[in-house]
């Protein structure tokens, strides 16, 4: 590997933007299986958070305080799909950056941004959840103003983070065999290690303790209070456990690209080979396939809404169904379809083939409850009074082949 001397530092050329037309920095293959695992990525990232989106709409999910909060966070997924995979993705095909230098420094800072957004989201949406488990009796509440004004604070803070390389404070270069843009791990220099002290302390250390804290606490007032006196109900619990495993999903898709930052900047960047660079990449832009998947699973609304969407439920879509339950005999209930709507209503035709077999099957039932009604009649075991209430019955029946 080639090594570029500077005043203070020692620095590899998979960092800088200025040699990305030195020679390849990955076998042919590499690019290859690079660009197919983010085709794979862009793919699933645009659609699942797509169909999110759709979903809490069509839901009408986004009103609610908290699921503006989770809005925001699948928001920010679905910006990565659409503004991040396409430059990296072509970029693998031709085996190098090729958006030119201005491009990279804004690629490097939204993506940034984006990826401390999520991470944000989610440091509120465990310190929310804490609040109405921990604190269930407390005044706390999250309005929907709140609620915007959070999403509001959650980008400035981000910006804060991620906009000081744009003015010198650290800086934006490739990364991961000159296929995308970061910030610069590998230049060991004060300016450099200063912005990613500050990076990492408010970017990933302030929220992993505030996570830590809130699920702490949380686990151990739902075990120690067992959903008692209905401080914590199942729903609470249940939302604070998908964020829990969004949480979880996020740590695993970004540690090991952190831990090979971290190496990079306070160890020994010769280590860090393209190869070793690239995959940890990989893996921290597929976090944006996680959360709509958690998501859609782990809430039964959205979860009823997507089978429905895809066919799978027992309702279809191309007919309207509405159904009345009739008391039948002494002891059945009935479930039968009053009327099913076809796209002759336009004409104001109705389909004649449920009521028919609407009445055939009432027709039985009052047959049936004739034959009981003649046998307690000749029997008398059942007593006057019952035998009336089952005449009426039967005459109840009667009247919905009337109705129909």
């Amino acid at each position: 590997m080639e090594f570029m001397e500077t005043n203070d530092s020692t620095v590899t050329n998979i960092t800088y933007y200025d040699n990305i037309d030195n020679d390849l920095l990955l076998p042919k293959y590499g690019y290859i299986f690079a660009a197919t695992v983010l085709s794979l990525i862009g793919f699933f990232g645009f659609t699942l958070n797509l169909m999110v989106i759709v979903l809490m709409i069509k839901e009408k999910l986004v009103s609610s305080p908290l699921n503006i909060i989770l809005f925001n966070l699948v928001c920010s997924d679905f910006s990565v799909s659409i503004f991040g995979n396409p430059f990296t993705f072509a970029s693998a095909v031709a085996h190098k950056w090729i958006w030119g230098k201005t491009m990279c420094h804004m690629y490097g800072f939204f993506m940034s941004l984006l990826g401390i957004t999520s991470i944000t989201t989610l440091t509120v949406l465990a310190f929310e959840r804490y609040m109405i488990v921990c604190h269930a009796f407390s005044k706390y509440t999250l309005s929907n103003k709140r609620s915007v004004y959070t999403v509001l604070g959650i980008w400035i803070y981000s910006a804060i983070l991620t906009v000081p390389p744009l003015f010198g404070w650290g800086k934006y270069v490739t990364e991961s065999a000159n296929i995308s843009c970061s910030v610069n791990w590998a230049e060991q220099t004060f300016n450099a290690q200063t912005y990613i002290i500050y990076l990492f302390i408010f970017g990933l250390k302030v929220p992993l303790v505030v996570i830590i804290y809130s699920y702490i606490h949380i686990i151990s007032t739902i075990k120690k209070n067992h959903m008692q006196a209905g401080q914590v109900t199942k729903a609470e619990n249940r939302v604070a456990y998908m964020v829990l495993v969004m949480v979880v999903a996020f740590l695993f898709a970004w540690t090991p690209y952190a831990v090979v930052s971290l190496i990079a900047q306070f160890w020994d960047a010769s280590l860090i080979s393209p190869v070793i660079s690239v995959v940890p990449a990989l893996i921290a832009k597929s976090s944006i396939c996680y959360n709509p998947i958690i998501y859609v699973g782990m809430n039964t609304q959205l979860r009823k809404s997507f089978l429905e969407m895809l066919h799978v439920s027992q309702h279809s879509q191309s007919n309207e169904m509405y159904s009345e339950t009739f008391t039948v005999g002494v002891t059945t209930r009935l479930q039968v379809p009053l009327v099913l709507k076809s796209s002759d209503d336009s004409k104001g035709k109705l389909i004649n083939v449920e009521n028919e077999g609407r009445i055939s099957l009432i027709q039985k039932h009052i047959q049936r409850d004739q034959e009981k009604y003649k046998l307690n009649e000749i029997t008398n075991l059942n007593g006057g009074d019952k035998n009336d209430n089952q005449k009426e019955r039967l005459d109840e029946n009667k009247c919905q082949i009337t109705t129909v």
